[in-house]
């Protein structure tokens, strides 16, 4: 009998609990805005047309000044019911400056619509609202783009739209299943610490399950798997190359990240690397890594890779610093061309299978990693690599040399130069692709990282 009317005051004791949660996450949204919105604009500076600068930097200006507001606002309000308005205003007014931004670009024909995404996902990830609320926001934010662009934006073709909303819609969809699932482990969490303090009954237990329920909560796992495989690109071919790549998250998600690039040059770009450490971080720098290579390459042709490899780590370095984090990232940027190809930063070795020679050769390039420090111009190094016809090139990550055995072995370069030599030129990208991953599966007892492959073969 005392049940019944326990769980009106337990409900309204969640509200308010998921209320402060709200405003005081807010605070944090809005300090991000004032810092972040205007640092990218050193981003603008190397890869935006200089006679938009004055336009953009008025942009950002507009933006972090309401943003200022709106924390300044929150530090003198409590919290309420209507705290989650503020998340709207939020992305209303960032995601539009980007909206504008791609209309001055071209409209659709811009690539900096993902910076979008990097303002959907940080903003209903981090906020503990209803998956209602993070649809409308994200819908919100989308339509704006659609409509602006459409409106006055410039010429565009259909593929161009459906290419960019596809990315788009796709983050809409994580977001609003990150944040429903968020939102219920919320509430569980909730009412055990709830049932804890009042019952003070089977204390360890109690204790347990709040634990389970905390790490459910943030769910990192799940959450820096989806950002990892979500954007990740479908095989395919790169003007004279095939490209198959495949890359399996360990149980304990890490942040390997792999993009291939064809850029409205007709440029040809493969990239692979690994963030340091685990989970939402991770993923989110790894995320700013792809937007921030995609805008480079495709907005000024002609790039180096070592020129590409600076801008990236000035980028990530100011974000990560911005963000009180300590992250950093291995990474190689390599430029496919017809009878070579060019790479610049520092990660694992490259073998090349020489068809003619039937051998495999281990390119070693010198250069250093991404977030360690400022500038890294003095250690960017291009390196050229000639390719020919028939020839394969494999690209991986620390996941694939460090698999260990149960006797304590790692898989190491070795085995992997000789099952590379073993089987290339023997069978399809494809199957080669899972006869190495799945040599390296057999090998180990553990897997502790995450494990990528891919794969390159001249055809042209």
């Amino acid at each position: 009998m005392n049940a019944v009317p326990q769980m009106p005051r337990t409900t309204r004791r969640f509200t308010d609990y998921a209320d402060g949660l709200i405003h005081d996450w807010m605070k944090i949204l809005a300090l991000l805005g004032v810092t972040l919105v205007p640092l990218f604009i050193l981003l603008d500076y190397v890869t935006m047309p200089t006679e938009l600068l004055r336009r953009f930097a008025v942009y950002r200006a507009v933006a972090t000044g309401t943003s200022l507001v709106q924390f300044l606002v929150l530090r003198q309000t409590k919290p309420s019911k209507w705290s989650f308005v503020h998340g709207y205003i939020f992305s209303f007014l960032v995601c539009g400056m980007i909206v504008w931004m791609t209309v001055d670009l071209g409209g659709f024909k811009s690539a900096y619509y993902a910076g979008l995404m990097l303002v959907i996902f940080p903003v209903n990830v981090l906020l503990p609202w209803r998956s209602i609320h993070a649809a409308l926001n994200s819908i919100i934010a989308v339509g704006l783009y659609i409509v602006s662009n459409l409106a006055f934006g410039g010429p565009f073709e259909m593929s161009q739209v459906v290419n960019n909303l596809y990315f788009l819609l796709s983050t809409v969809v994580l977001v609003v299943a990150m944040s429903e699932t968020r939102y219920r482990l919320l509430q569980q969490e909730f009412r055990l610490r709830s049932e804890l303090e009042d019952t003070n009954a089977s204390l360890e237990t109690s204790r347990a399950d709040l634990k389970l329920a905390r790490d459910k909560l943030w769910s990192e796992m799940e959450v820096a798997q989806r950002i990892q495989t979500a954007l990740l690109p479908k095989n395919r071919r790169l003007g004279g190359y095939e490209a198959e790549a495949v890359m399996r998250p360990a149980e304990e998600v890490g942040g390997d990240y792999y993009d291939f690039l064809e850029t409205r040059a007709g440029e040809h770009w493969v990239t692979v690397g690994d963030v340091s450490g685990h989970g939402v971080e991770s993923g989110l720098v790894m995320m700013m890594t792809q937007t921030t290579i995609a805008t480079l390459v495709n907005d000024l042709p002609g790039r180096k890779p070592s020129d590409v490899f600076v801008h990236t780590n000035e980028v990530i370095r100011e974000n990560v610093s911005r963000l009180g984090g300590t992250r950093y990232m291995t990474l190689n940027v390599v430029h496919l061309e017809k009878d070579k190809f060019t790479v610049a930063g520092k990660h694992q070795d490259i073998l090349v299978w020489r068809a003619g020679a039937d051998r495999v050769e281990t390119i070693s390039n010198q250069g250093t990693w991404i977030g360690v420090v400022d500038d890294v111009r003095g250690a960017a190094e291009d390196l050229i690599v000639p390719v020919r016809m028939g020839d394969w090139v494999l690209l991986y990550t620390d996941g694939i040399t460090e698999a260990c055995n149960a006797r304590g072995e790692f898989y190491g370069e070795d085995r992997l130069r000789k099952a590379f030599a073993r089987i290339a030129g023997k069978v399809s990208l494809p199957r080669a692709v899972a006869e190495l991953l799945d040599e390296v599966r057999q090998f180990a007892t553990r897997i502790d990282d995450d494990q990528t492959l891919v794969l390159l073969k001249r055809v042209e």
